[in-house]
């Protein structure tokens, strides 16, 4: 599922161009291939190591981190433990002197659960983030054809239409800069430019290929035209 060059090219022009009345300081969303390779490399985790004193080795964010890997709480990683560290050329070690001598106050991950709701109710067979060196945008969540996918949270309609690679997919702007995007759908119900409420139908789950039964959404969050990990912001559970 290969996103053109040229395609993308017009759709971030029309983006640009479009803009969006309700919502005049959010970018709408520009959209990669649905997956692309990124580099870095693993953290094994050692003893006396935490998330924040990985990601200061690194000098990279911690919620950055977080996101990428599900650690929506810092007691969760434990020695042993991989952790993808996105631009890393190499494992770095995490030198205790260092360590104790930053007198920085620990960043603390950020969670926003019930900030946006479900889309749709299923099984999510894919995760946000990094496999086999390629990330993941978004998450597939698993339903029958035809389901009906709800708007996450208010907004206005920035897109509807077909992207190749994505399908028909729907793009919903959203207060504080977020969007959400609804991809792999059997038909749009809504169009751009329409103001839709929380919990709206807008469109139903459809399937890219054969076999039926593996219709899914495939469902993003994205602040300043930033993917951001669903799970970080949906109701858990």
């Amino acid at each position: 599922m290969k996103l053109s060059k040229k395609l993308l090219l017009v759709f971030c022009t029309f983006l640009l161009l479009q803009g969006c009345a309700m919502f005049g300081k959010a970018k709408s969303p520009i959209l990669p291939d649905t997956k692309q390779s990124v580099p870095g490399s693993y953290h094994t985790v050692q003893k006396k190591d935490s998330l924040w004193k990985i990601c200061r080795a690194y000098g990279i964010s911690l919620q950055e981190v977080a996101e990428l890997n599900n650690i929506k709480d810092t007691s969760q990683i434990k020695v042993g433990d991989k952790i993808f560290i996105p631009g890393a050329g190499k494992a770095l070690s995490v030198s205790p002197a260092e360590a104790a001598a930053d007198k920085t106050p620990p960043e603390k991950i950020i969670n926003r659960p019930g900030l946006f709701i479900w889309p749709v109710r299923g099984k999510v067979v894919e995760e946000y983030g990094i496999y086999g060196g390629m990330k993941h945008d978004g998450i597939n969540i698993k339903a029958a054809c035809g389901t009906p996918v709800k708007a996450a949270k208010e907004g206005i309609v920035a897109f509807s239409g077909v992207l190749e690679g994505y399908g028909n997919t729907i793009i919903i702007e959203h207060k504080e800069n977020y969007a959400t995007v609804y991809a792999n759908n059997q038909k749009n119900l809504v169009e751009k430019g329409q103001t839709v409420a929380k919990g709206q139908k807008i469109a139903e789950v459809g399937a890219l290929s054969e076999p039926k039964s593996s219709t899914y959404l495939h469902f993003q969050i994205r602040c300043d035209n930033k993917p951001r990990n669903p799970r970080f912001y949906l109701p858990r559970g």
